[in-house]
């Protein structure tokens, strides 16, 4: 019998997980986003006027298959919210950046994501926050680090 105690910690990461996809599944539904689809538009309202960004990008950044990149694109193209274009160095990449409609995303988007921290951190003092954000950290790099070796040993 497998003791209870032994998957505590990947269990309630799994849990929470789950709980903050709903939450901002929540918030941003009147937006007719999902959360995965508002974290990319996040991403390239942060980023765009900084550098040309490529699905290349919202993979790294955003942990996510070519697969569900392209997916998340194609639905926010189609509700208007980017628009892709040729690189003019490479015509094999192709640049996102936000319409006019994305752009007006962004206050209510960094809005909800505010909203949503608040929930997830409310109860700990500035200490515990530092210290829960440091934690998660290290737990993300320690995956990813994990899921770099796999990608590497196929």
């Amino acid at each position: 019998m497998i003791q209870k105690s032994l998957f505590q910690t990947a269990t309630r990461i799994v849990q929470l997980g789950n709980a903050i996809t709903w939450i901002r599944n929540q918030k941003t539904q009147f937006m007719d986003l999902t959360s995965t689809q508002s974290e990319a538009i996040r991403y390239i309202l942060r980023n765009y006027e900084e550098k040309e960004l490529t699905a290349a990008d919202l993979m790294e950044n955003l942990q996510l298959s070519q697969s569900t990149v392209a997916g998340i694109m194609q639905r926010l193209q189609n509700k208007g919210l980017i628009k892709r274009t040729i690189s003019s160095d490479d015509n094999r990449k192709s640049i996102i950046t936000p319409t006019e409609k994305g752009l007006e995303l962004e206050a209510i988007l960094r809005e909800k994501a505010a909203e949503t921290e608040n929930i997830l951190l409310n109860g700990m003092t500035e200490d515990e926050r530092k210290e829960f954000n440091r934690l998660l950290v290290i737990a993300l790099d320690n995956a990813n680090t994990e899921r770099l070796k796999g990608v590497e040993s196929l």
